[in-house]
């Protein structure tokens, strides 16, 4: 937390000028400060080594950690949380990192080779981002292809829209859309769970009918589609397709509020029902059916027009979508009462105007009040002499300008958001490579050099990829500017944010459209200027593991008591002692050892561990997955000759895929072997989740093992819903009531899944009329931390060790004439790359097989917080 804190001053000296320009009034300004003292805030960016992969490839990333006041790396949190998320919301891993010795967040996700194909979501997030709330976790979407997948292009068409959804679905070749191809077999898990049972199609005239069942169907509206063709099995995540009919239109009143009798300015937003934008037009007409205004979007569903709402009026809006489609909607009603506060920028001058309805003549005492991600850069009473003010552009840094205007009690009146584009945000990036050009496997040597906008050298530290531009095409939907600069301040889903940095225009007024049609969380105003300022936070700055518990003990056994704590990974790798105090609390902290490793707490004195006993305190949950980007609607096409290369070089270094399979047609998704041998297993009962399934999904907690299973929530940190009714517990095939989870070790968890009500009803009556959570242990119960009266286990997260990009060396003569192909797609991935003093990087790395025709990426901060950002070509075009 010191740390950060430092940050917060330092950012406060950097900004100095800014405040020296005008006197504030004390009050705002020192709750502003107050806020940022107690809580400053990190912000992130992940970069990945590419967008596309393959089933079975390694995904390389680095998350850029940053103050969010100043853009400058922090390093305040020692450990970052990454996980990969399937499109259904379901989680397939959880690492943890640490920095390296440039404090760099560096690591991996290895995909299994038997990963459905599909759109996936990478999150990242420390614990003290958890305070702010799990909106600003950063998120980064990939796609996952496999060979087989290549073959075959499935279509889905909607031909009942209702609770439950009727479908045709037919295949065309991925090549040619003209001629219908009937698999040898294709499976439908409406539920999109692979482990589950699968609906068998049978087709027609090469089309199959099938209805997607209202009740089968999960939040994300994904299902598994499994077709077998020439004998392969392809497995590939896909969306429903939503009703095209459907759209809904939100106007925004520039300020918050349409003024009466005065003309406001009102943006709007345009949506379909699978949550992206839709292309409207319409006319705003009166309730006697006068055309008031037209209008027309004009970048993804947003546009603008200005109305003159008159006394007594409504007004509606006819919209029409490309297709034809429309809808009315009524206008949010203005107001006498309201003040907006209006923006507008002029070349580089931003004037900030009041609209007042000509029927309000309360001149109230009014303070204008601007504030950037949690500094007050502006805060003065309003003149009401003046009708404007204007702001120089380089009044303001890069980022997102919050204007506010309160009353005298503090109340906000208006807020309106403005994008502050600075050129000096961003690093100019040049890039030198040793020779114009290269044969396949030559050493590359490459200089790298940054420079603020004035020429002056930047110091700074980036991430870098290099990659070959005929087999991966570069992300035009985000960057870590984007990131930084926009989706890291608004709450919600923005799509594409990286074609609002153009600097033309037509970007500016789509920006502008952008800050009024977007909500603002991040910091909670309105509780900052009554003077609720942040005082405690439930996530501290995390440096290590904790382990905390109570020991206790008959007479005086405590008296000479220690706890010791060892940590065994295979072997010992590491011991701690300490002492309990008087009330026999103990505490570890700073604890850090890699994954896989255990802890093993014990109470001992000098005598052994006779009336000796002790608790360990349950683990803090992690927070449950989510999705937040949104599926496109038109699928990504995968570069046919990449699917093909990648394979090859997954053959060459892991063996041939197994795709063949027996002659007899299977009718039917094999099931795999069943885990568990209760006897309220039926194949209506959700996937067992296995020993193995905690190794896999570092689980610190039963509960977290409960939030895996479909159709349970788990709200607070102990409470479990099934359709808003409690689910009872089986543990080793007892009922249990009003179950502790933190009284179970999860790793004596041998396998647990949940029964359906109409699975376990029958038996159980009223009591499961939630159904149950079915638990089986490995050695019966032995409630947690209770292995041995003094012993305690603990099994936590611990960190991705280091693993270094794998690049090939040509430095012989025998490794450059080898017969063994190199088809790397990433030729060059380097997490951490330091520009020194004089702004300068050097790389070297050796060009793959393939003619040497790369695109170079680079992400990072400088030290100063200016952001590193480019994406081009090694080689002039």
């Amino acid at each position: 937390m010191k740390r950060l804190v430092s940050v917060f001053f330092l950012a406060c000296m950097l900004l100095t000028d800014l405040n020296a320009r005008c006197v504030v009034p004390d009050t705002i300004v020192r709750l502003f400060e107050k806020e940022l003292s107690h809580f400053p805030q990190e912000k992130m960016s992940i970069h990945t080594d590419r967008g596309v992969y393959l089933a079975g490839e390694r995904v390389w990333f680095r998350v850029h950690v940053v103050d969010a006041l100043t853009m400058v790396q922090a390093n305040a949190s020692r450990y970052v949380y990454v996980e990969l998320t399937a499109p259904t919301g379901s989680l397939i891993k959880r690492i943890k990192i640490r920095p390296d010795d440039k404090g760099s967040f560096g690591g991996y996700l290895d995909i299994d080779e038997e990963q459905p194909e599909g759109y996936y979501t990478i999150r990242a997030y420390t614990q003290f981002m958890r305070n702010i709330g799990e909106d600003y976790f950063v998120h980064k979407s990939v796609f996952i292809s496999t060979p087989a997948s290549q073959e075959l292009k499935p279509h889905v068409v909607i031909t009942e829209h209702g609770k439950d959804l009727k479908t045709r679905i037919y295949f065309s070749s991925e090549t040619d859309n003209t001629d219908t191809i009937v698999p040898q077999q294709v499976l439908v898990f409406a539920d999109g769970d692979p482990d589950g049972k699968g609906d068998l199609l049978k087709f027609r005239n090469g089309v199959a009918e099938y209805t997607f069942k209202e009740k089968e169907v999960n939040k994300s509206r994904t299902y598994l589609l499994q077709t077998i063709y020439n004998n392969k099995i392809a497995d590939r995540y896909l969306s429903l397709p939503f009703d095209d009919s459907d759209f809904s239109v939100t106007f925004f009143p520039e300020g918050g509020t349409a003024v009466l009798s005065s003309p406001s300015k009102i943006a709007f937003k345009a949506i379909g029902s699978d949550g992206l934008s839709v292309d409207v037009e319409g006319e705003v007409k009166d309730e006697e059916g006068n055309v008031c205004t037209t209008f027309r979007s004009t970048h993804l569903g947003m546009g603008s027009f200005t109305l003159n709402c008159m006394p007594g009026k409504r007004y509606v809006a006819h919209c029409k979508t490309r297709e034809g489609v429309e809808k009315q909607f009524e206008l949010p009603v203005a107001s006498e009462q309201a003040i907006a506060v209006n923006t507008l920028w002029r070349n580089d001058v931003l004037r900030v105007s009041l609209n007042r309805s000509p029927l309000n003549a309360n001149r109230q005492d009014l303070t204008l009040v601007a504030q950037l991600r949690g500094l007050v850069l502006y805060a003065q009473p309003w003149d009401n002499s003046r009708s404007y003010i204007d702001f120089e552009r380089d009044f303001f840094p890069a980022g997102i300008v919050h204007f506010i205007l309160i009353d005298e009690n503090r109340n906000i009146l208006s807020e309106r958001l403005v994008f502050s584009r600075q050129d000096n945000a961003v690093a100019a990036v040049t890039l030198n490579p040793d020779q114009s050009d290269y044969t396949p496997r030559q050493k590359v040597a490459l200089d790298l050099t940054l420079k603020d906008v004035y020429g002056n050298p930047l110091e700074g530290n980036f991430s870098m990829s290099v990659v070959d531009k005929a087999d991966v095409q570069p992300d035009t939907t985000s960057n870590i500017v984007s990131t930084l600069l926009l989706t890291s301040e608004l709450k919600g889903y923005i799509e594409q944010p990286a074609s609002y940095l153009k600097k033309d225009r037509k970007t500016e007024y789509n920006l502008d459209l952008l800050m009024m049609t977007q909500g603002w969380r991040r910091y909670n105003v309105p509780e900052i200027l009554k003077g609720h300022t942040t005082e405690t936070l439930p996530y501290p700055v995390e440096l290590g593991d904790v382990v905390t518990g109570k020991a206790e003990g008959y007479f005086s056994a405590l008296k000479d008591a220690n706890i010791s704590l060892i940590a065994l990974n295979d072997s010992v790798i590491g011991t701690e002692v300490t002492k309990p105090n008087e009330e026999g609390t103990f505490r570890f902290d700073r604890l850090e050892y890699p994954e896989n490793t255990k802890y093993i707490i014990q109470a001992l004195k000098k005598k052994g561990s006779r009336n000796l006993f002790i608790t360990l305190d349950s683990c803090r949950a992690f927070p449950q997955p989510d999705l937040k980007f949104l599926v496109p609607r038109q699928k990504l096409e995968v570069e046919h000759n990449y699917v093909q290369k990648m394979d090859m070089k997954y053959t060459l270094e892991n063996g041939m895929r197994v795709y063949n399979l027996s002659e007899v047609l299977i009718t039917a998704r094999r099931k795999p072997e069943v885990a568990t041998t209760s006897p309220y297993y039926s194949v209506s009962t959700s996937k067992v989740l296995t020993a193995e399934d905690v190794k896999k999904g570092n689980f610190i907690s039963v509960l977290d093992m409960v939030r895996r299973l479909p159709g349970l929530t788990v709200s607070g940190t102990d409470e479990v819903k099934y359709r808003g009714g409690t689910p009872m517990v089986l543990l080793d095939n007892i009922p249990e009531e009003n179950f502790d989870f933190d009284r179970l070790d999860v790793d004596n968890v041998s396998d647990m899944f949940f029964s359906p009500p109409a699975t376990v009803g029958p038996v159980f009556g009223a009591r499961a009329q939630a159904g149950a959570i079915v638990i089986t242990t490995k050695k019966g119960f032995v409630e947690k931390n209770r292995l041995n009266k003094n012993m305690g286990i603990v099994t936590p997260l611990g960190y991705q060790q280091e693993v270094e990009f794998y690049s090939p060396v040509y430095d012989t003569k025998e490794k450059l004439e080898s017969r063994s192909r190199d088809l790397r797609s990433t030729i060059y991935w380097n997490p951490s790359v330091v520009a020194d003093a004089e702004g300068r990087a050097h790389v070297e790395f050796y060009a793959a097989d393939s003619p040497v025709d790369y695109r170079v990426v680079v992400e990072g901060v400088c030290k100063n917080g200016v952001i590193i950002s480019s994406s081009s070509s090694m080689l002039p075009e």
